[in-house]
């Protein structure tokens, strides 16, 4: 049933599930967030519960989160996914196609955060970077698509302040950062912090 009530059936692309969970692409519109619907994979079917969906006009339009309400039942094949946490996705966009000169890289960087709505700023970590953006860990990230201005303390010495835009946010968890309108310097000391940690050894525990 979609939002007003009326049945429809529509094919979907499934680009991502867990035990409980599944990220759908080109998702009908007609569906609002809390729906209840059924998802039929093969002669296997299971009613979800909509729990976000990409807003139009953003990076997430098309896509659609969805969780289980029918728990222990599985229509995906259980291949691979027997050593899966009983988790549903935690992030909120599917990954983008980025043009990146250099690849998203593991990192622990001090950093605070500024919006464009608050006067407080917040300390956080930056768990990893790229040229074109990072991934802040904060319990109550920032609502999509909010300005912030953020100061990153890249090491010791350097500090770089830089403007971003948030384009994923998952809470309890952390945002992702679009960097915008990088300076020739703050695209320099990227850089080369960037090459200092990809050629960090990688420990094992």
């Amino acid at each position: 049933m979609d939002a007003n009530g009326k049945p429809f059936i529509e094919a979907a692309t499934t680009l991502n599930v867990s035990r409980t969970g599944a990220l759908l692409k080109d998702a009908p519109q007609k569906i609002a967030v809390g729906d209840v619907v059924g998802l039929r994979s093969g002669d296997q079917k299971c009613r979800f519960q909509v729990i976000w969906i990409g807003r139009p006009g953003t990076l997430d339009a098309g896509y659609m989160g969805l969780k289980s309400v029918e728990q222990g039942k599985r229509i995906w094949d259980p291949k691979g996914l027997d050593d899966v946490a009983d988790d549903i996705d935690t992030y909120v966009r599917p990954p983008q196609r980025e043009n990146r000169l250099l690849a998203r890289l593991k990192c622990s960087l001090s950093a605070e955060v500024g919006s464009d709505i608050t006067v407080a700023r917040a300390r956080v970590f930056v768990t990893d970077i790229s040229i074109g953006g990072c991934y802040i860990s904060m319990h109550s990230p920032c609502a999509l698509e909010s300005k912030l201005t953020i100061a990153l303390w890249l090491n010791e010495r350097t500090k770089m302040w830089v403007d971003g835009i948030v384009i994923s946010q998952h809470q309890g968890l952390g945002m992702g950062i679009k960097f915008l309108n990088l300076s020739r310097k703050n695209v320099e000391d990227l850089n080369r912090v960037l090459e200092e940690l990809s050629v960090q050894p990688i420990s094992s525990e």
